[in-house]
């Protein structure tokens, strides 16, 4: 492992917003010391205090604050193909917000990382790749003592699931699937995306555009009347969704199952 970047305890206002294309190099791991906002695709995630991200090579930033001033602490640093391996073997993920039970240690990590890169001995170099792999291990550690809790939860959300798949045109927002589990919207986020693969937001979505491909090839609806029975305030916005799932119009969808 090699460091190249890092920094402890930084911080910006409450207005602070970044958005740059992948690193490609290196990876960017965040240790977040207050509320931040992540946005991947078309998709908004909440992240609390505590969480850990990592960004993958290839994954644009784009993050920032979410109502209170900004604080992180974060490395940069390049892994061969067999440490990555070693470290998702160990359930670190990528582009996914991990929520450790010992944050305080990663950013204490961090800053003792820090002192040793900037220190003038000739070790530095091979003592920062030693720490770094510490880093991860104590992160996996960290994510491992979390999992037992979340077990309880898993008849839950499989129950949840098949009823949004079910009842596909029943109105739900990530506020009230969370509250129906007792927990909160950014937990529930985690949870739910960590299990199933895909954050509830996207599988509401999901279950909504399967829908319409049940009706577009079952019935004689005009696209206005599917839009409207799936709740869309107009049939473009409709079509704009439906393209972006199926890759193609609902009209074109229709005519190539005939």
């Amino acid at each position: 492992m090699k460091l190249r970047c890092i920094g402890y305890n930084r911080g910006h206002n409450e207005n602070f917003a970044l958005s740059r294309p992948p690193r490609l190099i290196e990876y960017v791991m965040l240790v977040l010391r207050s509320r931040t906002f992540f946005v991947f695709g078309e998709e908004k995630i909440i992240a609390e205090k505590g969480g850990v991200m990592i960004f993958d090579k290839t994954t644009p930033h784009n993050f920032g604050a979410y109502g209170e001033a900004f604080l992180h602490d974060w490395v940069t640093f390049d892994m061969t193909e067999r440490e990555r391996e070693e470290a998702v073997s160990r359930g670190v993920r990528f582009d996914t917000v991990l929520y450790p039970d010992n944050s305080y240690v990663l950013s204490e990590l961090i800053r003792t990382l820090q002192y040793e890169k900037y220190s003038a001995h000739k070790s530095s170099e091979d003592i920062t790749a030693l720490y770094l792999k510490v880093l991860l291990l104590r992160l996996s550690d960290g994510i491992e003592r979390t999992q037992a809790p979340k077990k309880r939860y898993v008849d839950k959300l499989e129950a949840l699931r098949t009823d949004i798949y079910s009842n596909p045109l029943k109105k739900r927002t990530v506020d009230r699937l969370a509250a129906s589990m007792n927990v909160s919207s950014s937990y529930f986020q985690h949870i739910y995306k960590e299990h199933f693969g895909i954050s509830p937001i996207a599988d509401l979505v999901k279950s909504r555009m399967e829908y319409a491909e049940y009706l577009l090839g079952y019935t004689d609806y005009s696209v206005k009347m599917i839009a409207d029975e799936l709740g869309y305030p107009s049939d473009i916005q409709f079509i704009q969704q439906f393209k972006r799932f199926a890759g193609k119009a609902p009209g074109k969808y229709r005519t190539s199952l005939k």
